[in-house]
């Protein structure tokens, strides 16, 4: 068998491009940072086949596992009012806010970040 993969019976795929990149999740991060992703950048799939290979979830679980969200008040990705919608419909234990991270908060907010998640850790262990 071939393991080319035959174009035709490919996934959906997505890869954004650098100036969106740039403006919706790396608006706050480093010019190096920047500059990292665009060479780490991939094609990707939209998940929707990989979700549809795995179990349902269910509380034994996915509910089972204790969940903190940390909401980055500046992702231009993933909208705040989005970010708050995402938390209603799946409810988390905590909800922890950084005001000046965009999407990529381990560049732009790294010491916050490895704040809350240390805390996490150490509050939910």
């Amino acid at each position: 068998m071939d393991s080319v993969r035959d174009e035709e019976h490919a996934p959906p795929s997505v890869k954004l491009g650098a100036e969106l990149m740039r403006r919706k999740f790396y608006q706050l991060s480093p010019e190096e940072d920047i500059t990292l992703s665009r060479s780490l950048v991939r094609v990707s799939s939209y998940y929707v086949d990989d979700m549809r290979r795995r179990p349902p979830f269910s509380e034994a679980r996915y509910g089972a596992a204790r969940k903190v969200y940390v909401v980055c008040g500046q992702d231009q990705a993933i909208v705040e009012a989005y970010q708050r919608r995402m938390i209603a419909d799946c409810p988390v234990e905590e909800v922890r806010e950084i005001a000046g991270a965009d999407h990529m908060a381990m560049f732009s907010a790294p010491a916050a970040l490895a704040g809350h998640l240390a805390d996490v850790a150490n509050t939910y262990a």
